[in-house]
């Protein structure tokens, strides 16, 4: 019995103690009250935000840099410019080098029989030299490290540096640009191709007549050089009868007609004419006064017929002499 009295006294204490004793605040986000464990946490995580970039701001010298680390000195900065410049003084040199040998002689070889232009054999140059490059690299960086060049010694954090890496774009893109300018020595022994240069219609006059003659590009130029570019309307006289003639005409385009006495005695026409030509009327080729090259004695003597444009006309004319010296 006297238990039960008990434990009925400690239980009423216990609820007049509930009654009496202050009720715990419960944390939520409608109610923050100042000095609670929530806004005090709250206060510090923005404190740390804050005080995070002022810390990281004062680790920072005035240029950026962080403090604590030891810049390089003059020696060391040369030291990494070396180092960084001289291979790519190899880089430039061999791949202009080799970009220019190849187009050239692509442009010579394969480039006039495919009818390439100057550009594109210097684009397929520059392939090859980027091929070669590739493998090329490792053989330039094992021949700079045998000049003897130091290495700076530098820390990781150095290398980050403004000034540490200012130096080694600087020395890069003069050592590149050094070795492009002597990778152009080979200009200085190949020939100037600029004179050899083709307009449209003598590589079509090439490819249409002298190619399939297994004639060289170098004949053919110093063959075209000699000669002189001409046009002829419709009706134009060509070749006057009874005079002497001392030239060779070419036809590129066009159709003329050869009269002896007023009749029509056969045509001329040009390699790349679509002439719609009836069948029945003769033609002697696309060369006019070519007997004279070979028979001295027609040159010397007045040239019979009378030849006239009968369409307009596209022709190279050339002097028996001059002819005759570049054939040699």
């Amino acid at each position: 019995g006297k238990s039960m009295k008990r434990l009925s006294r400690l239980s009423r204490g216990h609820r007049s103690w509930l009654a009496t004793c202050p009720r715990p605040r419960y944390l939520s986000n409608k109610r923050k009250d100042v000095g609670s464990p929530y806004t005090d946490l709250q206060s510090t995580r923005q404190k740390d935000r804050t005080e995070r970039p002022e810390k990281q701001k004062a680790a920072l010298s005035s240029s950026g840099e962080p403090q604590g680390t030891q810049l390089p000195t003059r020696r060391q900065l040369w030291q990494l410019f070396l180092l960084s410049a001289v291979p790519f003084v190899g880089f430039g040199f061999a791949d202009n080098f080799i970009m220019i040998v190849a187009g050239d002689a692509i442009d010579n070889s394969i480039g006039l029989r495919l009818g390439l232009s100057t550009l594109a054999a210097a684009g397929l140059g520059n392939l090859i030299s980027d091929v070669c490059g590739i493998g090329l690299g490792e053989v330039v960086e094992r021949y700079s490290m045998r000049l003897g060049l130091k290495d700076p010694k530098l820390t990781p954090e150095q290398y980050t540096l403004r000034k540490t890496r200012w130096v080694k774009s600087l020395a890069c893109i003069l050592g590149i640009s050094l070795g492009c300018v002597l990778g152009m020595i080979p200009l200085l022994f190949l020939d100037d191709h600029k004179l050899y240069f083709f307009s449209k219609e003598e590589e079509a006059l090439y490819e249409a007549l002298f190619l399939k003659n297994n004639v060289p590009p170098l004949a053919f130029f110093n063959l075209i050089r000699k000669g002189k570019w001409k046009t002829a309307e419709p009706g134009d006289v060509i070749v006057n009868a009874g005079q002497r003639f001392d030239k060779v005409l070419l036809i590129r385009t066009g159709v003329a007609v050869a009269y002896f006495n007023d009749k029509e005695v056969y045509l001329y026409h040009g390699q790349q004419t679509d002439c719609k030509v009836p069948s029945n009327r003769p033609r002697r080729g696309c060369v006019i006064g070519g007997t004279a090259l070979v028979d001295q004695s027609v040159a010397r003597s007045v040239y019979k017929n009378k030849v006239i444009a009968e369409e307009e006309m596209h022709y190279m004319e050339w002097t028996l002499n001059d002819l005759k010296s570049a054939m040699e």
